[in-house]
């Protein structure tokens, strides 16, 4: 690491030089607040520093899953081929993590079936 490197407290993990925002709407941005309980301060804190990290309550505005890469792709595919579910995915060591309507989780059961049994999605 660098002697620049800079890291989220308590957890000491690494954070890049630079984080790219410029494809935050401010809808989405908006929407991720909402899940706080102050998202007025929330969005005036992302407004000084737009690439301050925060934590979010999953539940609420949304439900995070996470999964292996490539079968998170699928899922992803398939939530989207069932109507918008999904919003904004990341991905961290080799998993997707897929921001979706809360509940939707309770959908993913039989394609985990499916993915278990090896039959395609």
């Amino acid at each position: 690491m660098s002697s620049r490197t800079t890291f989220i407290e308590p957890f000491r993990a690494p954070l890049p030089d630079r984080f790219d925002v410029s494809d935050v709407t401010s809808e989405g941005a908006a929407w991720l607040a909402s899940a706080g309980t102050h998202p007025q301060g929330t969005l005036a804190l992302w407004a000084r520093r737009p690439t301050l990290p925060v934590v979010l309550p999953c539940g609420t505005a949304f439900d995070v899953v996470s999964a292996p890469a490539v079968f998170g792709r699928r899922m992803l595919d398939r939530l989207w081929d069932e109507g918008p579910g999904s919003g904004p995915v990341a991905t961290h060591r080799g998993r997707m993590l897929l921001f979706t309507a809360p509940g939707t989780a309770g959908r993913l059961p039989p394609l985990l079936d499916r993915e278990d049994r090896g039959a395609p999605a």
